[in-house]
């Protein structure tokens, strides 16, 4: 009897390995990066601190950076665009209306900090995710600038040199249409 239960508490113990192998991801997701002498292009996935990372290390060195995004609740990345206005960069956001009025949502906080924000309106949601730094390189993709993206959704990001113009007139359109 006491062969049969050490058997199954070998094979119990066994799935449990396998399971937390196979099935449960690891928190750090694949990264991918391709250069050529004229573009480059870097994908990152979450759950996972790269996206955020990127995005902080972007803000970090931007001097100019327009933001398009649904949601912005990531302390860390609200705490780096205040930080780098007030050591003079120029930074416009455009966000979603509904977002902007949500629980977490710290769109307040970059306003009382003296960034430009703009709300959308004329659309059902301003669900675009991208930015523009010093019109050289944009980051796109699924990512949200929550914390919940970081550590819990499976989300993308990926950061592109080319084509940043077309994104730069996006931005400027939806900058224009959603007024002060």
């Amino acid at each position: 009897m006491r062969k049969y239960r050490l058997r199954h508490l070998f094979i119990a113990c066994c799935c449990c390995i396998l399971l937390t192998v196979v099935v449960i991801r690891p928190k750090t997701a694949p990264e991918y990066t391709k250069t050529s002498q004229t573009d480059e292009v870097r994908v990152y996935f979450s759950p996972s601190p790269a996206c955020e990372n990127n995005i902080l290390a972007a803000i970090s060195k931007s001097q100019q950076i327009d933001v398009a995004v649904y949601s912005i609740t990531n302390h860390n990345i609200v705490n780096t665009l205040i930080a780098a206005y007030e050591r003079g960069a120029r930074i416009r956001i455009v966000t979603d209306r509904t977002q902007a009025k949500g629980k977490y949502s710290l769109v307040d906080k970059l306003r009382g900090a003296g960034i430009a924000v703009r709300i959308h309106k004329g659309y059902n949601i301003e669900h675009n995710k991208f930015a523009v730094f010093d019109n050289n390189y944009v980051v796109t993709g699924s990512y949200n600038w929550t914390t919940g993206a970081t550590k819990h959704n499976s989300e993308n990001c990926i950061f592109l040199s080319q084509p940043v113009q077309e994104y730069k007139q996006r931005f400027e359109t939806l900058w224009s249409k959603y007024g002060s």
